[in-house]
C-alpha cells in the first residue's frame, strides 16, 4: 500500500484534541512528517504519542496562534528543523456558546478574533512564502457551517469564520500563479470537546465524528485535483425548516 504523504511536512495547528488531532493523526498514517502545534503540551505530547506509536513521525511545538512572535518563531524553528512545510492546516478555534449576537461581550469578540481569524492569517503568513518559492503547498482552513449561514448566537464566533472563508478565497486566488493550493472545510456539529454538552435535540445524522472531518482534510491534502483552489467542502447536513444551520465546529 503507498503511502501517499511520503517526504511531506505537515504543520496542524490546535492538533492537541479533536478534529486537530484527527487530522494529525490522518496525515501522518499516510507518511507525512506532523508539526503538532497547540498551546496545551501534554495534549500534544499524548498525540505525538500516538502517532509514534502508530509508526508515524511527528514532534511537537507550543504555540499560541494569537501570539505573532511565538507563531513566528515557531514555524522558524519547524522550518530549521525539517526545511520546509508542504501542508498548512489552520484548525486553532475557541467558541464563547449561548452568546446572543447582540449583546457580545468586547472580550469575547477580541479573543476569538485574535484565535481564530488573526492566528490563521498569521500561520498562512509565516508559512506561504517558502511555498511560493519552491511553487508548491497545500492551504487547508478550517471553517464552520456558522461561517456559511448567519445564527443568533455566538456571533463573535460566526463572525470570524465568515472571515475565514473569505480570506480563504481571497488568499487562494492570490497564490494560485504561484502553485499553492488553498482551500477548507466547513464542519457542523462535531463530536469534541469545543461543543461538549451543546449538542441540540434535533442534530440527527449532523453530529459527525472528528475522523469524519479529518477524511475530508486527507482528500484535500493528498487526493484533490491540481486545480481545485478557493473552494470549501461543506460537512454539515441540510439546514431545519427555521433555516437555522447545524451548529459550529
Amino acid at each position: 500500500m503507498i503511502n501517499l504523504l511520503v517526504d511531506k511536512i505537515a504543520l496542524v495547528t490546535g492538533a492537541g484534541r479533536g478534529i486537530g488531532r484527527a487530522i494529525a493523526i490522518a496525515l501522518a498514517g499516510e507518511g507525512a512528517k506532523v508539526a503538532l502545534t497547540g498551546r496545551n503540551v501534554p495534549r500534544l505530547n499524548h498525540v505525538m504519542g500516538e502517532i509514534q506509536k502508530a509508526g508515524g513521525q511527528a514532534a511537537s511545538w507550543q504555540m499560541d496562534v494569537s501570539d505573532e512572535a511565538a507563531v513566528e518563531a515557531t514555524i522558524r524553528e519547524i522550518l530549521d528543523q525539517w526545511g520546509r512545510i508542504n501542508i498548512l492546516v489552520n484548525n486553532a478555534a475557541i467558541i464563547h456558546h449561548d452568546t446572543p449576537v447582540w449583546d457580545t461581550p468586547i472580550s469575547e469578540w477580541d479573543e476569538e478574533m485574535a484565535i481564530n481569524l488573526r492566528g490563521t492569517f498569521l500561520c498562512c503568513h509565516y508559512v506561504l512564502p517558502q511555498m511560493v518559492e519552491r511553487h508548491s503547498g497545500v492551504v487547508i482552513n478550517i471553517g464552520s457551517s456558522s461561517g456559511t449561514i448567519p445564527e443568533d448566537m455566538s456571533g463573535a464566533y460566526g463572525a470570524t469564520k465568515w472571515g475565514v472563508i473569505g480570506y480563504t478565497t481571497s488568499l487562494a486566488k492570490s497564490v494560485r500563479e504561484h502553485g499553492v493550493q488553498v482551500n477548507g472545510l466547513n464542519p457542523g456539529w462535531v463530536d469534541t470537546d469545543m461543543t461538549d454538552g451543546q449538542i441540540p435535540p434535533n442534530a440527527g445524522p449532523e453530529w459527525t465524528q472528528p475522523e469524519d472531518i479529518a477524511r475530508a482534510a486527507l482528500f484535500l491534502a493528498a487526493h484533490a485535483p491540481a486545480d481545485m483552489t478557493g473552494q470549501f467542502i461543506n460537512l454539515f447536513g441540510a439546514n431545519d425548516h427555521s433555516g437555522h444551520a447545524p451548529g459550529p465546529v
